[in-house]
């Protein structure tokens, strides 16, 4: 192999000459930073080795990082946005054989900086499901299969084995190992222990699995999570950590941990690349969804969620407070009976009546929520009246069906002089509720609290979540608006704000008297 042989007497003594500039962040007690940097440099000059060619500028960074992080035991959470076919997985794949090859081996010569590694390099594959994951698995086979690899491992210095027994790799001399897993809720994956584990694909793996099953194998090292894929149409845990690391990338003082790849980037070092890049765009439409996911990586959350974050706040209303109290004229409501373990979500809910749109629309504004959770039905129906005895109700509005119609008769019973309206729970029906609520938000008619003291409240901060959780599915002519299928993940308040605002899609208009509200 010549002079570039990973380990050869004059690269023994790991000169350190000009480090590059230290990250206040990374500076942890009592570790040299020059050192540090030196010891990736090395690592990198192996990891080209296996691969054939250097990293390029756009990979290196992110492959620095990796190493960095591993070696500064910083328990970092790293994400990785990058475009199709950029060369993501090949990054991931050479630092993890290139690591699993040196850390072990360089842990004798730094036992101070790299002891944690001195029985091996323990990493963990994941991805959405079992076929994703031999993606990224099957090309780090294959740089510890290569030929480059051989000549590696017959390096006096090196002598390694490598043993492939399924699912797992192993490194027989040094120790470290690399396991494939799936991170499918189905699949039982806990009890492994991890210096590494990466994500595949990780828009569109299961965030309880992460959180629950996955993560804590990363707990007795400190280890490094990193998460990698492309954008979609829903919030995902992937989602929401790059939005952490962004925020976190912004702060003073703080290490990037979120790397982002567009095409165009790629194109700059890949011409092939770009040849194929223009071509799709002209194929496809640079504004159509799939450019935008695969390449532009724009998240299309417009078209996944009920409500984003940004849209949810500019329909807050930020000079109004919850109303407790309101009789100068009539309220809908929208009641969403509890079902194992949701909660009872009552939302009243004011209208413009006096100025309705050139599409006979009214202005709806979220007056106050009830949220009834861990009581029984008797005491929710007494509650739910004595609540409703601050508003001038005129309907209520109620899904049907199971315990849906027995919260109606009940209510027909305690307050016979309300409006108590049958809502059907068939797809059609639901889909007209969906298609009225989103029609109503796109013309900006549904208004919601947003005061500060309001914004402090449980029920505020609750029915934020469910609203920014809810996801927009399409199956056919009918819409589906549902929350995630994720624990702790819940749409009372989405369901209830639907039922009220169904009420004056097509109800006869009450006889009101004109009043100016106190907002």
């Amino acid at each position: 192999m010549g002079t570039r042989t990973p380990l050869d007497a004059t690269e023994h003594e790991l000169t350190l000459g000009m480090p590059e500039e230290a990250d206040p962040a990374s500076q942890t007690a009592g570790i040299d930073q020059a050192l540090v940097s030196d010891v990736i440099n090395k690592i990198i000059i192996v990891i080209d080795e296996l691969s054939g060619h250097p990293l390029r500028p756009y990979q290196l960074p992110f492959a620095r990082r990796i190493l960095e992080s591993l070696i500064h035991e910083d328990s970092a959470k790293l994400t990785a946005l990058w475009s199709r076919q950029s060369g993501k997985s090949e990054t991931v794949a050479d630092v993890i054989a290139g690591a699993a090859i040196m850390l072990p081996r360089l842990a004798k010569i730094f036992p101070t900086l790299l002891d944690k590694f001195k029985e091996g390099l323990w990493i963990g594959v994941f991805a959405p499901t079992d076929e994703m994951s031999e993606t990224l698995f099957s090309r780090i086979v294959g740089r510890l299969t290569s030929e480059r690899a051989r000549e590696i491992f017959a390096d006096p210095e090196i002598d390694e084995r490598l043993v492939a027994r399924g699912k797992v790799l192993r490194l027989k001399r040094c120790g470290s190992l690399i396991r494939k897993q799936t991170a499918h809720p189905k699949a039982m994956i806990e009890g492994q222990t991890y210096h590494l584990v990466v994500i595949d694909e990780a828009q569109a793996a299961d965030d309880k699995v992460l959180n629950k099953s996955i993560a804590p194998m990363l707990s007795s090292t400190a280890g490094l999570l990193v998460m990698t894929g492309t954008p979609s149409y829903t919030k995902s845990g992937f989602y929401e950590q790059i939005q952490r690391n962004r925020r976190e990338a912004n702060r003073k003082g703080r290490r990037n941990n979120h790397f982002q790849v567009d095409w165009k980037l790629v194109a700059k070092h890949v011409p092939r690349y770009k040849k194929f890049v223009q071509s799709e765009m002209e194929r496809l439409g640079e504004e159509s969804d799939e450019f935008k996911l695969s390449y532009r990586l724009i998240w299309l959350l417009d078209k996944g969620m009920l409500v984003t974050s940004d849209r949810f706040d500019s329909l807050g209303d930020t000079s109004m407070r919850v109303v407790q109290e309101w009789h100068r004229s009539p309220l809908v409501v929208g009641i969403d009976p509890a079902r194992k373990t949701d909660s009872t979500v009552v939302t009243v809910c004011w209208i413009n009546w006096d100025y309705p749109n050139e599409h006979g629309q009214y202005e709806h504004r979220v007056l106050n929520w009830l949220d009834l959770t861990g009581m029984d039905w008797e005491s929710q129906y007494y509650r739910i009246v004595e609540f409703l005895g601050h508003y001038n109700v005129w309907a209520i509005g109620i899904d049907s069906g199971g315990l849906g119609d027995v919260v109606a008769s009940r209510l027909r019973v305690l307050m016979p002089y309300t409006q108590i309206v049958d809502l059907k729970s068939d797809r059609t029906s639901q889909t007209k509720r969906w298609a009225h609520m989103m029609d109503l938000m796109a013309k900006s008619l549904v208004v919601w609290p947003a005061h500060a003291k309001t914004r402090s409240t449980k029920n505020w901060r609750k029915f934020r979540q469910q609203m920014e959780d809810a996801e927009l599915t399409y199956q056919g002519p009918h819409i589906i608006v549902a929350a995630p299928e994720i624990e702790a993940a819940h749409d009372d308040y989405v369901d209830a704000l639907a039922n009220a605002l169904y009420l004056t899609s097509d109800l006869t208009m009450p006889e009101v008297e004109m009043h100016n509200a106190p907002w």
